[in-house]
């Protein structure tokens, strides 16, 4: 044989090696790790849920590839994936909702006790000798109120709450406890419905809002669940913009929560002798818990609470029959914090008529301190501050109404 031949022979003998390798493709066990790496790759571009539908759409010329045939499968399957990761990205979407505030028919008129408060001025503020005293936000001035207003007589109960028709999350369950746990668009949700059922113009505008009320904290045996605001992390109830419709706040025939300067002059109930209307306290540090004989009577606090929240009216009330302003759960007003700066910022020291603070900002304060704060920190001129989508469950409210005259 020529050298010609040999090579013509060598080259057919090749050519037939290749041949049946390319035939063993068929023969491809189920266990084979292929049609994984295909689904890992997928799975890799599961994000794109364009990319899946598309393999779908394709699915017919695919058939006519038998060999193709597990990876269509691992595809569809994927396409569950994509589908429930969907899903779960929706969870954290904010849903509109514009009915918080509407009347569902189920509501009762929730059994208040209302006291007035008859217009008049008082003192803001602290002297600089109070004991635990904040130097910048508890400076003094003279305030005037010109309207004189209703104020429930104790904390909001849940029953009071849920007579309204609207779930809570408060940790602490019982019909006479506060409730708390709920935010202060929630609150306002609350108030609004009162002022509905009465035929009282509301106080705010919940047009804006969204997700449910009651919802968004998760609880579980750890007390995880006693505190939170993230409205991109949990389905919080919350309102965008500002929602006063009223923005002097005292104009509003509606139900509302107290402005500071109401808060704190209900609070102080005339007294001005001493630093609460069960006599003087002494000054400790801000970690300790030491009992304050003024408190015992009047107010539960870190050292005779239990660490607990407890039910209303179990206390001596102000000489103006409110109970529970110092201690038990703090209290939302509806004054913007400016980051701790007096009301009379702006002038410092200048006498102020009806003060509502600044126009907007996150801050919204607490009055009242609660059941676990050191008792020098249990006056009525301690101001404190929360987002305003926070939900704690040491944090309550006690609503007003102006008297229009």
């Amino acid at each position: 044989m020529n050298n010609f031949n040999m090579r013509y022979a060598l080259w057919l003998l090749c050519c037939f090696a290749l041949f049946a390798c390319s035939g063993s493709g068929n023969d491809v066990d189920p266990t084979n790790e292929s049609p994984t790496r295909d689904t890992d790759t997928n799975a890799d571009n599961s994000k794109n849920s364009d990319s899946i539908t598309d393999n779908s759409e394709n699915a017919d010329t695919n058939a006519a590839n038998p060999e193709d045939s597990n990876t269509i499968v691992d595809n569809a399957e994927n396409t569950d994936t994509v589908a429930d990761s969907a899903e779960d990205t929706d969870t954290n979407r904010p849903v509109p909702n514009r009915d918080a505030d509407k009347l569902s028919g189920l509501e009762s008129t929730p059994d208040i006790d209302w006291l007035t408060i008859e217009k008049g001025t008082f003192t803001f503020g602290s002297p600089p000798t109070s004991p635990c005293r904040g130097a910048y936000s508890e400076t003094e001035f003279p305030v005037t109120l010109t309207r004189s207003f209703r104020i429930a007589a104790t904390e909001l109960t849940q029953a009071q709450w849920e007579a309204l028709d609207l779930p809570h999350a408060s940790w602490t369950k019982g019909a006479d406890i506060p409730v708390a746990t709920v935010n202060f668009f929630e609150v306002a949700a609350w108030c609004n419905k009162l002022s509905r059922l009465e035929n009282l113009e509301p106080c705010y505008d919940l047009g804006n809002c969204f997700n449910f009320i009651g919802t968004g904290c998760i609880q579980d045996g750890q007390r995880s669940g006693r505190a939170c605001s993230n409205v991109e992390t949990q389905p919080i109830f919350f309102c965008k913009n500002s929602i006063h419709r009223f923005p002097d706040r005292y104009s509003c025939p509606g139900y509302r929560l107290p402005t500071s300067a109401e808060w704190e002059y209900a609070a102080k109930a005339g007294v001005t002798e001493t630093h609460t209307y069960g006599g003087d306290l002494h000054n400790e540090p801000l970690t300790a818990c030491n009992a304050q004989p003024a408190l015992e009577d009047i107010a539960w606090y870190c050292h005779n609470s239990g660490g607990e929240v407890h039910p209303v009216a179990q206390k001596q009330p102000n000489p103006w029959g409110l109970y529970d302003t110092l201690g038990n759960v703090y209290e939302w007003v509806d004054t913007f914090h400016n980051g701790g700066a007096p009301l009379s910022y702006e002038t410092p020291g200048t006498p102020l008529t009806d003060p509502v603070g600044i126009a907007y900002e996150d801050g919204i304060e607490m009055r009242g301190c609660h059941y676990e704060k050191t008792g020098c920190q249990l006056r009525p001129t301690e101001r404190s501050s929360l987002a305003t989508t926070a939900r704690w469950s040491i944090v309550g409210f006690r609503p007003v109404r102006t008297i229009i005259e």
